[in-house]
């Protein structure tokens, strides 16, 4: 069916094999201050295979900071999810999300969540969406703190905003909000915010900022932990 060009958003042609559909990123950065001797490594990956109906994809997130003659924190996180396209606004998706963050006591956090979404806006320039579902949580925290595994039920929403420039750069925001249900009152807040600048070659420059909060973790462990990084990256 003919297409006006302005609802044309990106064209993209059918691999023969899955390896040649994937695409994805890789990241790597490190900071290091002289003045205090700290140290900063931080490194991500994703992969996604897009369909005509359907999509799916899991991307990592590790960071490991260090002074000397003091603590060390570090945290990892993987996510997947896959989407159905319902229409094209409209899609279901199921997401799962493993967390450790020293920062926040967290041995680990797995959730697991399904929801319904719809695009607001969908250009050639920029999407913006939305998502509204429930999740199943559990976190294990260190074994000296009160509360040392809890589960929760958890309504699930929250947005996603891109604004693309395929030749020359990304943005890219993605915020979700977990209201107790299970644990009335309690709420869990995520973001994740990356620029990606092109260079030749498919290098590119990342900028990244992330952000784990908790309005009710269990006593002595942390609400918040958050991050900035900047890496140098290869898209695929």
């Amino acid at each position: 069916m003919p297409l006006p060009g302005p609802d044309v958003v990106e064209i993209q042609s059918q691999k023969q094999t899955f390896w040649r559909q994937l695409k994805g990123s890789i990241d790597l950065g490190y900071n290091y201050t002289s003045g205090n001797s700290q140290s900063s490594l931080s490194s991500s990956a994703s992969a996604e295979y897009p369909t005509a109906h359907w999509a799916a994809g899991a991307s990592y997130t590790a960071s490991f900071s260090g002074q000397s003659g003091g603590t060390t924190t570090n945290l990892f996180e993987v996510q997947a999810f896959g989407e159905r396209f319902l229409s094209s606004n409209s899609y279901l998706v199921g997401l799962s999300d493993f967390l450790h963050s020293s920062q926040q006591d967290l041995v680990l956090r797995t959730t697991l969540g399904a929801a319904y979404g719809r695009y607001l806006v969908r250009t050639n320039q920029n999407y913006l969406r939305w998502l509204a579902g429930a999740d199943y949580t559990r976190a294990s925290y260190q074994s000296g703190l009160a509360q040392p595994i809890q589960q929760n039920a958890e309504l699930l929403l929250g947005g996603e905003y891109q604004l693309f420039h395929f030749d020359r750069y990304t943005l890219q925001s993605q915020f979700l909000v977990f209201p107790g249900l299970s644990d009335f009152g309690r709420v869990r807040f995520t973001t994740n915010d990356i620029l990606t600048i092109k260079l030749s070659n498919n290098f590119h420059l990342n900028f990244s900022f992330w952000d784990n909060f908790d309005s009710r973790p269990p006593l002595n462990a942390q609400k918040n932990a958050q991050g900035i990084s900047t890496g140098l990256g290869w898209t695929f």
